[in-house]
C-alpha cells in the first residue's frame, strides 16, 4: 500500500492487491514493442488511455473499450497492476491499472477527449516526469504504478 497527497491535494490510497469488484475507472499502461502506447489529451497532454466505466460493464472490458475509442489499440494478456482510491472533495473514487501488450493499432476517425495515440521508446520510469506529460503522471504514485507494471511485464516475458 502507497498513500500520498496528489498534485491537486486530494489523499490517494494505491493497492497492489485488487480492491472489489468493479471501480468506477481504469487506466491501461500499453506496452508496444520497445515503446509505451499514450494518448494525448488535448488539454493536459500525454497520458495513459483509460476513463470511466460504462453500466455494467466489468473493469475488464471497459479497459479494453477505453483503450480502443482512445487510441484505436488492441491488446492481449491484461495484467492487474494497481487500485487506487482518491478521496476529494468533489468525488471519490477507484480506479484499476492494467498493463497489456498491444498486438495492433488501427486509425480512428475519432478518438473522443484525445488526440489519438504516441508511441514513446524508453524505459517508462524514466520519461514520463517530463512535462509533455500530463500532471496525472507526474505525481508520486503515478511513479509507483509504473515501476510495478514494468515489473509485470518483465515477469511475463
Amino acid at each position: 500500500m502507497f498513500i500520498y497527497k496528489d498534485t491537486l491535494g486530494n489523499k490517494v490510497t494505491i493497492y497492489f492487491e485488487e480492491q472489489g469488484e468493479n471501480p468506477d475507472d481504469v487506466l491501461i499502461i500499453p506496452k508496444i514493442d520497445d515503446g509505451w502506447l499514450f494518448t494525448e489529451h488535448k488539454i493536459r497532454g500525454l497520458e495513459f488511455p483509460g476513463g470511466k466505466g460504462e453500466p455494467g460493464e466489468t473493469s475488464l472490458v471497459a479497459a479494453r473499450r477505453e483503450l480502443m475509442e482512445e487510441t484505436g489499440a488492441v491488446a492481449e494478456g491484461f495484467h492487474f497492476v494497481a487500485d487506487y482510491l482518491v478521496e476529494s472533495k468533489e468525488r471519490t473514487f477507484t480506479k484499476r491499472v492494467y498493463t497489456a501488450k498491444i498486438v495492433s493499432i488501427t486509425r480512428q476517425q475519432n478518438y473522443l477527449e484525445t488526440k489519438g495515440p504516441v508511441v514513446v521508446k524508453g524505459t517508462l520510469s524514466k520519461f514520463i516526469l517530463q512535462p509533455a506529460f500530463s500532471f496525472f503522471m507526474r505525481d508520486a504514485g503515478m511513479v509507483q504504478i509504473v515501476k510495478q507494471a514494468e515489473r509485470i511485464l518483465n515477469d511475463k516475458n
